[in-house]
């Protein structure tokens, strides 16, 4: 019961979020941001779940990047989403996060080595409540908010987010 009542309080914090986004009652607290600071705090707290399910958890971001003006707990929570996805969809391999300069912008990107997106869910997959394989439990599976979120705070800060399938059945965000 106490781990059931969890999941459905975290899903009432995220319905709740999802709904502030969408009647753009949202406030952003930006301040001048680390992204290092950032890549590194997700990868300590996701670090324990990825070496239990035996996945390599690494990230990289560039020495010369500068602060950027973020909602830096929104911003974790962005990252932490796409980890914990990508987490949950590779078994065994590695989760990577990598921030760079893509011309004027900041470009942070998490890859992984797991199963991979079909082809035709790429476009559905940031849809609420959309699961690519509905063969999968809500125990299991989550209950399909966190890449909707993702989305809306990506576009909050005036980003954008993608999904692309690798060539090697993985994934990119």
């Amino acid at each position: 019961i106490e781990s059931d009542v969890a999941r459905l309080s975290t899903l009432i914090d995220d319905l709740f979020e999802l709904a502030q986004i969408d009647a753009g009652s949202l406030t952003l607290h930006r301040e001048p941001s680390s992204l290092r600071d950032l890549v590194s705090d997700v990868l300590v707290g996701m670090a324990p779940r990825a070496e239990q399910q035996g996945v390599a958890l690494t990230g990289e971001v560039d020495e010369s990047l500068p602060s950027a003006l973020v909602d830096s707990q929104r911003m974790h929570r962005v990252l932490s989403n796409l980890v914990q996805n990508a987490l949950q969809h590779t078994r065994s391999g590695r989760v990577f996060i990598h921030g760079k300069a893509a011309g004027p912008e900041l470009e942070i990107r998490v890859s992984d080595t797991g199963e991979g997106i079909p082809q035709e869910d790429l476009p559905h997959v940031f849809e609420p409540f959309y699961r690519s394989d509905r063969s999968r439990g809500r125990k299991v599976g989550g209950a399909g908010v966190g890449l909707s979120i993702v989305k809306a705070l990506v576009e909050a800060h005036g980003g954008r987010v993608w999904v692309e399938r690798t060539s090697s059945a993985g994934t990119v965000y």
